[in-house]
């Protein structure tokens, strides 16, 4: 048999003698000459007899094992990886069952000698015991399936796994690192393909190459054990890789109606762990799941157990509550105006907020302790953690009126302010004309020079195109040119780079949103609502404030991003229109930008 096998098949294994065995059964039985192949098992510290039962096998393949103390999957692999001959490693665990082609299928998947990972699909096994558990884990791969079909795209962060059945040259290993030790026995799997796909390793799924995961893990221990586990991990994770932070389990805590964070918060700050009382409520789901409307609720509250129990977990590894709000929960308000001073006759109702009305909000928001903040202070803290005052609010003004320069930027500097004006790059100097087509008075916009002025001062400005256009409406050559050629404008007007852009009108489309994603960091529309580290940086939300707003409406838009009464009013309003008149009077209520 040669020394030298092509492929070799990596298992870490603890405790689970059985599984493993018949696992192993599926490997010794693959339609690949014996010489080709060997399996590695590390048998990591198990003391239910497994290293005997092992001696006692004698394949026609090449076989290996490894003892050694128990440390967890991370350095039970790289032994494996250390110690096995192929130039392939096929990374396998020891309750997954492999068709007979599957290593064979790997082979040939690398015979362009090109360094890439493989991966195959990992289906439920029918041997999988009957369990909430097994649901669970049949739901998520049946998304995880759904995201692959078609020849869909590879997506970060969610394709980005060495999970088991993954394959890869092993010069990948030496040349950009085995596991993180440091993650044991969650997220290991994550970490390193994340690190792998930053390194520009191309990843494959190779659809044909399909192995079966019995689940044999108890619904008690995936609650009790294997999800405090992640969410601790999974928080080492989102430091070790910043841009994996919108996709972690801390970030969840921003997320979701008031009473699902507030319940969260609950979880994570019992002075004793809830996960006993989860099983208890759990218990009779499982013992009835045979009906499917238990095992679908089962499956539910299973999930959302799994998720308050790693938050619990994340909140721990933080050392508080408060800590992983900071580093991983804070919820930013954008306030949006655009004329400020005194509203001219014939001009859109709320788009105009007097000067004194203007002083007074400011004033009401540094009495309750809010902190302006940058657009670049939110996107820094978005992609590294950098800390955030406990109460930031991000104060923008569309259309760079004139009076902006006069009436509110001055009230801003007073009360140690910061703002982020969007210009209108092509009528810099002049007037609003795409106000004035409509109708609508004429108001003088910002000169250069009070943009540059005012830019030195600390305030900042982003772009709103060049001539105010509804983007929903722009051919590919016209879209490229309001958004991308705004920030040109405004890059050789103010000497640096231009991080935000607004949607004019707040409309917006896809083809919108990718142009804007290609030029600028952080993109507002006029969408109502709070923004938190999950929130698409391309549909930013902001509150748009109104010159009638009282405390307790301000009060609302800063906590929630948005008036609760208002918003009632203008639904009853639209329904009593939609019943009495038909959708179309609903273009009379006019639209910010």
């Amino acid at each position: 048999m040669s020394s030298n096998p092509e492929i070799s098949a990596v298992i870490a294994t603890y405790n689970r003698r059985e599984i493993l065995l018949r696992s192993l059964q599926t490997l010794f039985a693959q339609d690949l000459a014996p010489e080709l192949y060997e399996v590695v098992v590390v048998v990591d510290g198990s003391t239910d007899g497994t290293a005997e039962a092992l001696r006692e096998l004698h394949p026609r393949c090449g076989w290996r094992v490894l003892e050694r103390p128990n440390g967890g999957i991370s350095p039970a692999r790289n032994d494996g990886i250390r110690i096995a001959r192929g130039q392939i490693i096929l990374i396998l665990d020891d309750d997954i069952f492999c068709e007979p082609d599957v290593l064979r299928q790997h082979i040939a998947a690398h015979q362009n000698g090109l360094p890439q990972i493989v991966f195959g699909p990992v289906m439920i096994s029918p041997e999988s015991h009957a369990t909430l558990a097994t649901d669970w884990h049949r739901e998520t791969v049946d998304a995880w399936m759904a995201s692959l079909a078609h020849g869909a795209p590879l997506q970060w962060p969610y394709h980005a796994a060495i999970d088991p059945n993954t394959s890869l040259h092993r010069t990948i290993f030496r040349d950009y690192g085995a596991f993180d030790e440091s993650l044991p026995y969650q997220r290991e799997d994550s970490e390193i393909g994340m690190r792998f796909w930053k390194r520009g390793v191309p990843f494959r799924f190779l659809p044909t190459a399909v192995t079966y995961h019995a689940v044999i893990k108890k619904t008690w221990d995936a609650i009790g054990r294997d999800a405090p586990l992640f969410g601790k991990n999974d928080l080492l994770l989102a430091r070790k890789v910043p841009e994996y932070r919108p996709y972690s389990v801390p970030a969840r805590i921003a997320e979701g109606p008031w009473w699902l964070r507030a319940l969260r918060r609950l979880v994570a700050t019992m002075p004793i762990s809830p996960a006993p009382l989860f099983m208890a409520l759990l218990l009779p789901f499982e013992l009835m799941r045979g009906v499917g409307l238990f095992r679908r609720w089962g499956v539910k509250l299973f999930r959302y157990q799994s998720s308050a129990l790693a938050i619990r977990s994340a909140t721990g590894e933080a050392g508080s509550w408060s800590n992983l709000r900071r580093e991983f929960g804070l919820r930013l308000p954008v306030f949006m105006y655009h004329h400020i001073g005194e509203t001219p006759r014939g001009w859109v109702p709320g788009l105009s907020i007097p000067a004194v009305v203007f002083e007074r909000q400011i004033r009401w928001l540094a009495r309750r302790g809010y902190t302006s903040i940058r657009s670049t202070d939110w996107l820094e803290w978005i992609r590294t953690g950098k800390p955030l005052p406990d109460r930031p609010i991000l104060l923008t003004f569309d259309d760079a009126f004139a009076d902006v320069a006069r009436y509110a930027l001055p009230v801003l500097k007073r009360y140690g302010f910061t703002g982020l004006v969007f210009v209108v790059t092509g009528l810099i100097g002049q007037t609003n004309k795409w106000d004035e087509v409509a109708g609508y008075p004429s108001l003088a916009m910002m000169t250069a020079e009070q943009i540059r002025c005012w830019a030195q001062q600390g305030i900042e400005f982003g772009a709103h195109t060049r001539t105010h256009p509804d983007v929903t409406r722009l051919s590919s050559q016209r879209l490229e040119e309001e958004i991308a050629g705004s920030s040109k404008d405004l890059e050789e007007l103010l000497q640096t780079h231009i991080t935000s852009f607004a949607y004019p009108f707040g409309p917006f489309d896809v083809a919108a949103q990718e142009m804007a994603g290609r030029v600028y960091d952080l993109s507002f529309t006029t969408e109502e609502g709070m923004n938190s580290l999950g929130t698409n940086p391309h549909v930013q939300r902001r509150a748009w404030v109104l010159p009638a707003d009282s405390r307790v409406t301000l009060w609302w838009r800063s906590r929630i991003g948005f008036d609760p009464v208002a918003r009632l009013r203008l639904q009853v309003r639209r329904l009593i229109i939609r019943a009495f008149f038909g959708s179309a009077e609903d273009r009379n209520i006019p639209h910010a930008g």
